[in-house]
């Protein structure tokens, strides 16, 4: 087994362990985001009348008070994706420092961590995606989405004359119906700072001027139609399939949930 065979080894390994991070940051967001259902709670108390239900003439202004509750969804999804693009590029600087010196005895990068890291933070939060949003405007629809599904369901129960008690019990599950949509940006917005991290550091790196972009699904069924598998299988530089400048950005985010891995292709002398 050669240097490069060594590293891909590691790099893998690595990328097995970003995805048990992953995890836990999805269940933090959940949890961060599921703070409204307290709010939410604490809210109706305030409406509810001494037959514990909530009047019809009370409607309005209870839906408009769900503003400042989608507010709060915001501040709280906005710091725990925030949480989670600074854990990701550590994790991914740190971890590629280790691997590269395991295999060829000198770091991939020697100084600016911290500076690499505020621009993989900036990147990450100021990207355009697919659908022309930056990851604010996701957080906010999120939130939003989020809120109507609680609206329409305060507006159904408190028309049907339901108890407050049944309303808190129909909004908490309402927020785990909805909470594929948060799963679905953490591991988007985690996965694409782990791999630009990676990127980013093998630009500012002596030991490769190259890149290789290693598809990690093939346990979906439809793996062979995400774009990671594409372009895997590319060829663009006349260097290899799946090798790529480490400033194509097309490769830091190849499709929503991807869990694609950037590997450093070394150069000549470090193999």
């Amino acid at each position: 087994m050669n240097s490069q065979e060594k590293l891909d080894a590691i790099f893998r390994r690595i990328a097995n362990e970003y995805g048990k991070l992953n995890e836990k940051q999805v269940a933090f967001a959940i949890r961060e985001i599921g703070r409204v259902r307290n709010d939410v709670a604490a809210l109706l108390a305030e409406f509810v009348a001494d037959d514990g239900t909530i009047k019809k003439q009370r409607l309005m202004r209870l839906l408009r008070e769900l503003e400042q509750l989608e507010r709060s969804m915001r501040q709280y999804g906005e710091q725990a994706l925030n949480k989670t693009i600074n854990e990701s590029a550590e994790f991914a600087i740190e971890q590629a420092n280790a691997a590269v010196k395991t295999v060829v005895g000198t770091t991939l990068i020697k100084s600016g961590i911290e500076r690499l890291n505020r621009n993989v933070v900036e990147y990450v939060a100021t990207r355009f995606s697919d659908d022309g949003l930056v990851l604010s405007d996701r957080i906010w629809n999120v939130s939003g989405e989020i809120r109507d599904a609680i609206a329409s369901q305060l507006r159904a129960d408190i028309i049907k004359g339901e108890s407050v008690s049944t309303m808190v019990r129909n909004i908490r599950r309402i927020y785990e119906n909805e909470t594929w949509m948060i799963r679905r940006l953490v591991i988007t917005e985690g996965n694409t700072a782990y791999r630009t991290a990676n990127a980013m550091s093998i630009e500012r790196s002596e030991v490769a001027d190259w890149v290789r972009i290693v598809e990690n699904g093939s346990r979906h069924p439809r793996h062979q139609q995400h774009r990671c598998y594409e372009l895997a299988q590319e060829n663009r530089y006349g260097q290899g399939r799946g090798i790529f400048k480490p400033t194509d950005t097309e490769i830091y985010s190849p499709h929503p949930q991807c869990s694609a891995f950037i590997v450093p292709v070394l150069k000549d002398e470090y193999l």
